[in-house]
C-alpha cells in the first residue's frame, strides 16, 4: 500500500512539473577558454580524450630515446666545426631516486642522422610536442645524455625528447678538472661560441610546426637566451611557437635577459624562471661576472618567477643548484607543460608583492 502512495505523489510531481509555466530562456556566456597546453587542449575533465595523451604509463623501466643535436667535437668538451644530429636510447631504471642518475643507467651509442632523417623522425610523435633540453656548465655528452632521459622519464613526457648539447665540461687530468675557475672561463667562451649552432636547431624545429616546450639549466642560457633572440627576428614566424620557455637557475645578467624579453615574447607564449636566493654556484658566478645573475630571482612584468630556495636546501643538497631535476621543480614543470596557470597549481603560494619573485614553491 506504501509503495502505491509513493508510485501516485510521484505521478503527481511529474505531472506538475511537465504543466509548469516554462521560464524565458537566458543566454549563457560560453565558458572561457582552456589555457593552451598539453592536457587543456585536450578535454575539459579527465576523460578518455584527456588520457589519450597520457598513453605511456612509465611505470617500469624503460629505454628513452634521445634526439641529438651537438656542436661537441666527437662528444668532447671541444666545439666541432659543424653540428652533428642523431638518436640514442637511454635505458633508465624504473627505482632510481627522483632527479638522479646511478649506474643503472645506461645509454647506447649516438646514431647519426642526417637533418631530414632526424626531422622526420620526430614527427612521428606529436601529441605532447617536443622538449627540448640544454644543460649547462661542466656537463659532459653523456651525462647530458641521461639527464635528458631522466628528466622525460620521471616526468612521464609523452612526446620527442630533444638534447641541444654544447661543449661544456672539463679537460681530462686531475689537475685541469680540479681548476674549476679555468673550466668556467673556458665553459663561458664555448656557450658564447655556441650561439649559432642553437639558432640554427631552434629554426630547424620550427619548421616542424610542432610545439616545443624548452628547458633550460644554469649556463646554458648564454647559449639559449641569444639564441632564441636571433630566432625571433629570423624566422618571420607569425605566432609564438615554443609554448612554455622554462629557465632553471639561469646563469645569466638580469640586464640581458630584460633586454632580450620582447624577442622572447614573439617565439615563447609564457616563460617561466625558477630561481633561489640560496644558489651557491651563482653567488660564485656573481663575483665572476662583478653582476647579479637572474637564476637569484629578479621580478620581471609578465614572466612567472619562482623562488625554489624552500625545497633545495643548499645545507641539504650541495650548492642549490641542481635543482631542475629534483622531485618538486619537475612536479610544478609537468604542471606548467599541461599549461595550468602558476596561482593554480600544486604547492604554490603567492608573494610578497615588495619580493623579487611572483611566486614560491613550498617546501
Amino acid at each position: 500500500m506504501r509503495s502505491l502512495i509513493r508510485s501516485l505523489l510521484l505521478l503527481q510531481i511529474l505531472a506538475a512539473c511537465s504543466s509548469a509555466p516554462t521560464t524565458p530562456s537566458v543566454e549563457v556566456a560560453p565558458p572561457a577558454p582552456l589555457p593552451d597546453g598539453i592536457l587543456m587542449r585536450a578535454r575539459s575533465g579527465i576523460g578518455e580524450d584527456s588520457l589519450r595523451v597520457l598513453k605511456e604509463p612509465y611505470a617500469q623501466a624503460r629505454a628513452i630515446t634521445v634526439y641529438v643535436a651537438t656542436n661537441r667535437e666527437r662528444e668532447t668538451t671541444e666545439r666541432g666545426d659543424s653540428l652533428l644530429f642523431g638518436r640514442a636510447d637511454v635505458w633508465v631504471p624504473g627505482n632510481h631516486p627522483i632527479g638522479t642518475l646511478g649506474e643503472d643507467f645506461k645509454s647506447g651509442s649516438l646514431e647519426p642522422l642526417a637533418i631530414e632523417d632526424w626531422k622526420a623522425a620526430i614527427r612521428k610523435n606529436t601529441d605532447w610536442g617536443i622538449l627540448v633540453f640544454v644543460h649547462g656548465f661542466n656537463v659532459t655528452f653523456p651525462e647530458a645524455l641521461l639527464r635528458a632521459a631522466q628528466i622525460a622519464y620521471d616526468m612521464k613526457f609523452q612526446g620527442q625528447v630533444v638534447l641541444f648539447s654544447w661543449p661544456a665540461g672539463a679537460r681530462g687530468g686531475f689537475f685541469e678538472k680540479n681548476l674549476i675557475l679555468r673550466t668556467y672561463e673556458r665553459n663561458l667562451q664555448n656557450a658564447r661560441e655556441s650561439i649559432d649552432a642553437a639558432t640554427r636547431v631552434f629554426e630547424e624545429l620550427l619548421s616542424l610546426s610542432i610545439p616545443v616546450q624548452v628547458l633550460v639549466h644554469s649556463m646554458g642560457h648564454q647559449v639559449v637566451v641569444p639564441a632564441l633572440q636571433r630566432a625571433s627576428t629570423g624566422t618571420g614566424a607569425a605566432r609564438p611557437w615554443i609554448q612554455e620557455l622554462i629557465l632553471n637557475a639561469p646563469d645569466l645578467d638580469p640586464s640581458e635577459f630584460e633586454a632580450a624579453r620582447e624577442g622572447l615574447g614573439r617565439v615563447a607564449k609564457r616563460i617561466t624562471i625558477y630561481c633561489s636566493r640560496t644558489d651557491q654556484a651563482l653567488r660564485a658566478s656573481k663575483a665572476f661576472h662583478g653582476s647579479a645573475r637572474l637564476g637569484s630571482c629578479s621580478a620581471f612584468a609578465g614572466v612567472d618567477v619562482i623562488n625554489v630556495s624552500e625545497v633545495d636546501d643548499p645545507g641539504l643538497t650541495g650548492l642549490g643548484h641542481g635543482y631542475y631535476s629534483s622531485r618538486p621543480v619537475l612536479t610544478d614543470i609537468y604542471q606548467v607543460i599541461l599549461g595550468i596557470p602558476a596561482e593554480r597549481r600544486l604547492f604554490m603560494r603567492a608573494s610578497s608583492s615588495s619580493a623579487q619573485e611572483n611566486f614560491i614553491l613550498r617546501r
